[in-house]
């Protein structure tokens, strides 16, 4: 229980910057902080043994920037080097290739002001590659409308929408949850998150809050370095590793929105989750998870003579393949097909069938549009797949056929 007197002391913050072989970008992200409306009190860049001209570049800096160098050993470790130096009530931890919005840290505190029993703040940013761009107003926002304080830890569970440099948290909560995974050469902040979120109480910041730089240099440490090429291939691994300690560690019920959660537990409230387990496994590619719980779901709906989704379920159930590299045509997803081919035929069946190929004619079009013949031809194979229409299924295989394997055209 926090007491009113430390409530009404004025809040101090310390901001964490793990760095590594970052000296192009370093500056910029340090410059972005130092210039922020409500300046911070403590500027922690630890130098994860660095290789180039980071440790001079971090050194020039003046207070309340401090700079410590460590023997490198990956992001973790440096965050947790750090979180023991933190003198701050509030830890901001920001990213060295990134910029933070002039006036973040002001609408942060600005936001636990108005709602002083939260204990994390988040908010969305924006995507650039050339610094002028930020100027101009020439970037991609990355909006995330749908994701509120009620439903943060399944929407997170689903895809990482708030990143460490969107999000102000309180330093107890660093020391209830323990530290950062050092397994974890990536997604070691999206599993910090998902931490925080199932334990904690977040607060909406209205608009952006930093720039995310995109930008073609390795990640990872010394002994796993990760290619820019291979960088996603490389967060799947880490994410579900992630989700299969989730899967045997999270109640059922945590899949729910947290409102949800405090009604009475009901059929429709289980099914509902079933369906959310199963839609965030099947994401992440943990595809014998999803079948178990969509089987699950089936005879549930089967004993309560359920005849359509609600409108909730539909929504859940059209997220899952709302990006179709999810990995459906390979062998592991067959499980799955199989599980919902299984189910009785009938207005539920036909329903979710639907709702899980809503997306596809969307990437079907880009993708032939952009003249891309093998994505496309791969979704067409896919969508043939989950359809269970055998009309639909010979009108795609005549359709695939005209189109070149991957195999003929490499």
């Amino acid at each position: 229980m926090r007491s009113p007197m430390a409530a009404r002391q004025k809040p101090t913050v310390t901001v964490i910057v793990p760095t590594f072989n970052r000296e192009k970008f370093l500056p910029e992200a340090i410059d972005s902080l130092l210039r922020q409306t409500v300046a911070p009190d403590q500027i922690l860049i630890v130098d994860d043994g660095s290789t180039d001209g980071t440790g001079t570049v971090a050194s020039s800096f003046p207070a309340p920037v401090e700079y410590y160098r460590k023997e490198n050993g990956g992001k973790s470790t440096a965050l947790n080097f750090a979180l023991k130096h933190c003198k701050g009530d509030f830890v901001w931890i920001f990213d060295d290739d990134d910029v933070a919005h002039p006036t973040a840290l002001e609408r942060f505190l600005a936001a636990f002001e108005r709602e002083p029993e939260a204990d994390f703040a988040f908010g969305e940013y924006a995507r650039f590659q050339r610094s002028a761009q930020i100027e101009e107003q020439n970037y991609e926002i990355v909006a995330f409308g749908h994701v509120s304080q009620d439903n943060f830890f399944p929407s997170h569970l689903e895809y990482c929408h708030v990143h460490q440099p969107g999000l102000l948290v309180r330093r107890e909560c660093y020391e209830e949850v323990g530290g950062f995974n050092e397994t974890l050469v990536r997604s070691q902040d999206y599993e910090m998150m998902l931490r925080l979120a199932r334990r904690f109480k977040g607060v909406r910041v209205d608009g952006l809050m930093f720039f995310q730089r995109q930008h073609d240099m390795v990640r990872g440490s010394t002994k796993v370095v990760i290619s820019y090429a291979n960088r996603i291939k490389a967060w799947g691994s880490y994410d579900r590793a992630i989700m299969e300690e989730i899967y045997r560690s999270v109640d059922l019920h945590e899949y729910l929105d947290r409102s949800e959660q405090a009604l009475p537990r009901t059929a429709d409230l289980e099914m509902q989750a079933l369906l959310q387990r199963s839609s965030i496994m099947a994401r992440k590619g943990l595809w014998h998870h999803a079948a178990e719980d969509i089987r699950r779901y089936a005879l549930l709906a089967e004993r309560a003579g359920k005849t359509s989704l609600s409108d909730k379920e539909r929504a859940i159930v059209r997220r899952t393949f709302e990006a179709y590299d999810t990995g459906l045509s390979s062998a592991p997803a067959d499980e799955f097909v199989s599980a919902v081919k299984a189910w009785k035929s009938g207005p539920l069946k036909a329903d979710i069938v639907r709702e899980y190929m809503h997306s596809f004619p969307h990437y079907l079009a880009r993708d032939l549009k952009a003249g891309k013949v093998i994505p496309a031809s791969k979704l067409l194979r896919e969508y043939s797949t989950l359809s269970f229409s055998a009309l639909v299924s010979r009108l795609c295989q005549a359709m695939t056929s005209k189109l070149p394997s991957a195999r003929s055209a490499s």
